[in-house]
């Protein structure tokens, strides 16, 4: 059955689109599942609300985090104009709480959420922007990492991995569709880089990545090292004149990308109104670091990154030194300041935050590895 799956896909153009669309779709699905049955998906929609009233939560930074919400009231606009006149979905279902056992107060909580008015219609639209952010990110890492890989299938395999890392990264969160975004636009700034697209495509990137979530603020970085060549720098030897910086053109898109995000940022708390950040847990700092790396939430915190990055980036630092250039400046561009700042700033069990440099970065490496290897294997092999 497999053979004949494989020589359609080889044949068949339209088919193997259509399989790798419905493997996708399902890959996409997993990690909503696990955010409604392991996360707090139920409280999406109290906290959207509160968002849009101006009196999120957590105020600062969510209430600047204003681009997901945005598109969600877009699309609920249209989804009212359109399908719900068609199909009244709120008229037409009434859903009746069958007790057949002691349900959970998660359970108890959702049953209460779908008896509100409206809430049903944007738990449609919340599963559905959940499911599209989440097929971008398979479909743009599907794309960045078969630039470095020649084997389809080892990246399609990749993918199921990245599914069960989203899959494991909801902890403490409800659908948080600014942090999947954030891994969409991330992915799309290194399509850009890798596949050379015009630079001028930055521009209404970083726009948008500006305001969707702050962690976007490496994204011109990220562009900057990819420009600059490395190739004669050694860490050891500091020999940082050996490093070949780009033309004037890389530093002034850099500038202006770095001009727009600090005017959007600033601009942002100027309309909403300043508020310092709230308090979760412990304040920033000191604190924040004892809690993350030696206290009993450190604990959770270690064995919540482990099923979301596994030991993939012990195996990348155990054999940095024999990956391509572009893969270690991005490791050493993002890897130790991302993890820097969440463990001083933010409860890391929340290993949702940690995609980033996982589908940027871990991935793409550790795939690297095994395909070379492989080819090393191989070539032993016929030279013998």
């Amino acid at each position: 059955m497999f053979t004949t799956i494989i020589q359609l896909l080889h044949k068949n153009r339209r088919q193997k689109i259509l399989f790798i669309v419905f493997c996708f779709s399902l890959l996409s699905l997993y990690p909503i599942y696990k955010n409604f049955y392991n996360g707090e998906a139920v409280t999406t929609y109290k906290r959207h609300i509160a968002l849009i009233e101006g009196r999120s939560e957590y105020y600062n930074p969510w209430q600047y985090r204003m681009l997901c919400p945005v598109i969600i009231e877009g699309m609920m606009w249209v989804y009212n104009h359109t399908i719900d006149k068609i199909y009244p979905v709120e008229e037409k279902f009434h859903f009746q709480f069958t007790q057949t056992s002691e349900p959970t107060p998660e359970t108890k909580e959702f049953f209460e959420l779908l008896q509100t008015k409206g809430a049903l219609k944007y738990m449609i639209v919340f599963v559905f922007f959940r499911f599209c952010l989440n097929l971008l990110v398979f479909v743009f890492a599907f794309c960045l990492w078969r630039f470095f890989i020649k084997n389809n299938w080892l990246v399609f395999f990749a993918m199921m991995f990245l599914s069960f890392a989203m899959g494991n990264a909801v902890i403490a969160s409800d659908l948080t569709f600014n942090t999947y975004l954030d891994n969409v636009f991330y992915l799309l700034a290194a399509c850009f880089i890798v596949y050379k697209v015009k630079p001028v495509w930055f521009i209404p990137l970083i726009i948008l990545a500006a305001f969707n979530r702050e962690t976007a603020l490496l994204i011109p970085a990220l562009y900057f090292v990819s420009q600059t060549s490395f190739e004669k720098f050694h860490l050891r030897k500091m020999n940082i004149r050996e490093i070949c910086f780009p033309a004037r053109n890389v530093w002034l898109l850099t500038f202006v990308m770095y001009f727009i995000f600090i005017t959007i940022f600033i601009s942002m708390r100027f309309y909403y109104g300043y508020e310092t950040p709230q308090v979760w847990k412990v304040p920033p700092g000191w604190e924040m670091i004892k809690l993350n790396l030696i206290s009993a939430v450190a604990v959770k915190a270690y064995f919540e990154i482990l099923g979301v990055l596994s030991v993939v980036p012990f195996i990348i630092l155990y054999t940095f030194k024999r990956y391509p250039l572009l893969l270690r400046t991005w490791f050493m561009t993002i890897v130790p300041l991302w993890f820097a700042v969440h463990v001083y700033s933010v409860v890391i069990y929340q290993a949702r935050l940690f995609l980033v440099p996982d589908v940027i970065v871990f991935l793409p490496m550790m795939l690297w590895l095994i395909e070379n290897y492989n080819n090393s294997i191989k070539s032993r092999t016929a030279d013998n």
